[in-house]
């Protein structure tokens, strides 16, 4: 049932009353002629008929003018150069909290419904509680309009504003959520609001802009605060970007537009008379280089204190300063986002692409191929002398990356060679194929970087992967210790590899971010260095589900990631062999400090049940 205030009014117009503060000559309407349709309502300036016709609340609880803000203003810039490029309206909005974005888009939309006859305005927020905002600002802007300009009006039941014949535009607001929202009706304006938690985007979305015609007078503008790194608004904004880099200042298609919280002239705090400010430690000096005043910093500092509790990953997520902050700070990530950030800046394109291949004599060699070429290894250090390795393989069990779409994509084998001198991740492989194709590639990889420790993960068709090894009577395949296997399968459960459990997953997550995590002495230094940026990725979609486990986001991958964990668990738990010094180092380098000490490094005879290899 609608409001008091929704109810049929009357046809007819109400005689203007007094009002004042109207400067702008106003719109001229046609009269009403029965059965004739009427020229359209026009307005010198639509900007300016908002800033001195539409009425919004403010935050203090005060109607006022809808005066654009500098948010607004540069949004309805992006939006007049499409138009005067001869393009509809495309807009993807990545924006800071609270900066009028939806406001404007939504005085936009109902100006020109308002001038333009037989439109149709639509609105889809996330949730409920939204789409009532969006609906109720929409409903102040036709009751605050001046009386001599309302059109008579018509309601029905659902949220929606029905201007009366002859102009019968409409302007309907509904809530996301029906795949098939939006795809019987037939839309000129389009805002889609927060789409970043739309619980089904992806198939929502693209059935209510198959509404939208691409006449150059519509208009659809997708706006949303991050929500993770994945997702189907994640994926459009990147295909935006994508084009502005492959076609710089192009106005076809969607234009990404990002509100940061350095464009929003209420963050900053005056100076006081002789006081400077100036950037005290990295960050500031990395927002200094943004383009952040003296008096934005000081303004983040009482804001960091007093709102944030001093925590800068919590101040990013509300007040991102790049698109990439915004995404790696938002959602729920499992990975602290500034070893994500530090991973990403470190990431660079492999300096070879090679097949290992095993001659008759065991030994094996690296053969370079090209970027189309499959079963290859990604490198980005080689073997080196006096180094020592770990070769982990996380195994493709066949899951999709969105159990809820059959389309979606299956893992993937992923395998991961870790330099334990240097803590760096050297080498990866990925790729699909039978887990004992992937196994004969984990022990190439072994035999080439010096012999290291190698293990798949042993769960499930991960035994697969460990029949090559075995068969070749590889001297360094990881054994569990008999006692720490009695939490998973029981005491006949094999020996051989590593195998992931409820008891010890969390623990390989925890490890990793310790051993990624900045020494706040030390820095970086002593750190696994990763220069791969699918594992990166991975690290910035692995997120804290509901349930609290840790994860991939729904339509993504943690298989790099994970071989990477196991990698660092092999690093800790097996032993290492004696090596010659190089020139002028001490003998036997000290190992790295969360290395746990290992046990006998000797060649493995037989299985038995009391063999132990870990400590």
């Amino acid at each position: 049932m609608t409001t008091a205030v929704a109810k049929k009014r009357g046809r007819g117009r109400r005689k203007a009353g007094p009002r004042g503060g109207a400067t702008e000559a106003r719109p001229v309407h046609t009269r009403k002629v029965a059965g004739s349709s009427p020229a359209p309502a026009t307005t010198p300036n639509v900007y300016g008929w908002i800033a001195t016709r539409l009425k919004i609340i403010t935050k203090a609880g005060d109607m006022t003018a809808l005066v654009p803000n500098d948010a607004q203003v540069r949004l309805f810039g992006h939006m007049a150069a499409q138009r005067a490029a001869g393009h509809p309206v495309r807009i993807i909005v990545l924006k800071a909290r609270r900066r009028g974005v939806s406001t404007g888009v939504e005085a936009l939309m109902f100006a020109q419904a308002y001038h333009q006859p037989f439109k149709k305005a639509f609105v889809c927020a996330h949730d409920d509680i939204s789409s009532n905002v969006l609906f109720d600002m929409n409903r102040l802007f036709e009751q605050e309009l001046p009386d001599d300009e309302r059109r008579p009006t018509e309601f029905s039941s659902r949220k929606e504003i029905v201007w009366s014949a002859p102009h019968r535009s409409q302007f309907t607001v509904a809530t996301a959520g029906n795949t098939e929202i939006g795809r019987a009706a037939e839309i000129h304006f389009l805002h889609c609001s927060e789409v970043a938690f739309w619980k089904k985007a992806k198939k929502s979305l693209l059935s209510v802009l198959q509404a939208v015609s691409d006449d150059p007078e519509t208009m659809i503008v997708l706006e949303s605060t991050a929500n993770g790194a994945s997702g189907e608004f994640y994926d459009k904004w990147n295909a935006a970007v994508k084009q502005q880099r492959e076609r710089p200042g192009s106005r076809d298609g969607f234009y990404p537009v990002f509100i940061s919280w350095l464009d929003c002239s209420e963050y900053a705090t005056a100076l006081d008379v002789g006081e400077k400010v100036k950037p005290l430690d990295d960050e500031e000096r990395r927002l200094a280089g943004l383009g952040a005043t003296p008096e934005n910093l000081k303004w983040r500092r009482q804001t960091l204190a007093d709102k944030c509790n001093g925590d800068e990953d919590l101040f990013k997520q509300e007040y991102p300063a790049t698109p990439e902050e915004a995404f790696i700070t938002s959602g729920r990530p499992a990975i602290p986002p500034k070893i994500v950030a530090h991973h990403q800046a470190t990431a660079c394109p492999p300096s070879r692409r090679v097949r290992l291949v095993k001659g008759a004599d065991g030994k094996v060699k690296a053969h370079d191929v090209g970027l189309e070429a499959q079963f290859a290894w990604e490198i980005w250090n080689e073997p080196a002398e006096h180094h020592d390795y770990t070769v982990f393989g996380d195994v493709q069990e066949g899951a999709l990356s969105d159990p809820a779409d059959v389309k979606s994509s299956p893992d993937y084998h992923a395998g991961v060679v870790l330099d334990r001198r240097e803590l760096r991740i050297d080498a990866v492989w990925h790729g699909q194929t039978e887990p004992d194709y992937f196994g004969e590639e984990l022990l190439k990889a072994a035999i080439w970087y010096n012999e290291a420790w190698v293990s798949p993960e042993a769960n499930g068709v991960g035994m697969a992967a460990l029949v090559p090894i075995r068969r070749a009577n590889y001297p360094k395949l990881y054994r569990r210790v008999k006692a720490a296997d009695r939490l998973d399968a029981g005491d006949d459960t094999p020996l051989w590899g590593w195998k992931t459990t409820m008891a010890n997953r969390d623990l390989m997550i925890d490890d990793w971010i310790a051993g990624c995590r900045e020494d706040p002495t030390t820095g970086w230094t002593e750190k696994v260095a990763v220069f791969s940026g699918l594992l990166a990725d991975e690290e910035r979609t692995f997120v804290r589900k509901a349930n609290g486990k840790r994860e991939h986001q729904v339509g993504c991958h943690d298989d790099v990631l994970f071989a990477a964990m196991g990698a660092l668990q092999l690093h800790q738990n097996c032993p290492r062999g004696i090596r010659t010094a190089r020139p002028g180092e001490d003998e036997g380098r000290r190992p790295r400090s969360f290395m746990r000490p290992g046990g006998i490094d000797d060649e493995f005879e037989e299985e038995t049940e009391g063999a132990l290899t870990t400590g």
